[in-house]
């Protein structure tokens, strides 16, 4: 699948494809189907933690000191720590070879799974335009990963 999204007033195309994992793979020497199965899984306690922080922040009995505390435990919660890392870490370089995947020849997309590649192309967007195109974005991967062929049997 190809789409254009706007990230920092500026338009970018993505694609996904067969080879958008394995091309991860190849450049981060890491899995992206773990790093989002693990996301996924850290969802359903994510939803918690914010219930908590609401009802922290809605607390009136409670004095600052207490709250902060009460906060900074949950801002310590390993799904807190995994939903970060995937935010900050896995996302841009998904994006990132979602990017290379719709605006790079393919003989020369090899060349360009470099560590600096990646760092130039990240200085070119904001962190926060990033994250407000997350769901656009595993839209795109999750439409590329789909298979379009049909089962003989």
């Amino acid at each position: 699948m190809k789409k254009t999204i706007v990230l920092n007033d500026i338009e970018m195309t993505f694609k996904s494809s067969a080879a958008t994992n394995i091309l991860y793979k190849r450049a981060f020497k890491e899995d992206v189907l773990v790093k989002i199965a693990a996301y996924t899984k850290n969802l359903k306690e994510l939803k918690s933690i914010q219930e908590k922080v609401k009802a922290v922040r809605e607390d009136t009995t409670k004095n600052k000191e207490e709250i902060l505390a009460t906060m900074q435990e949950l801002m310590q919660s390993d799904a807190f720590t995994a939903s970060t890392a995937f935010t900050s870490e896995t996302l841009p370089r998904l994006a990132f070879i979602m990017y290379l995947e719709a605006n790079t020849d393919p003989k020369d997309i090899f060349s360009k799974l470099t560590e600096e590649d990646y760092l130039s192309w990240l200085l070119t967007i904001e962190q926060n335009d990033l994250l407000s195109v997350t769901g656009q974005i595993m839209e795109i991967w999750q439409a590329g990963t789909k298979t379009t062929s049909l089962p003989k049997n």
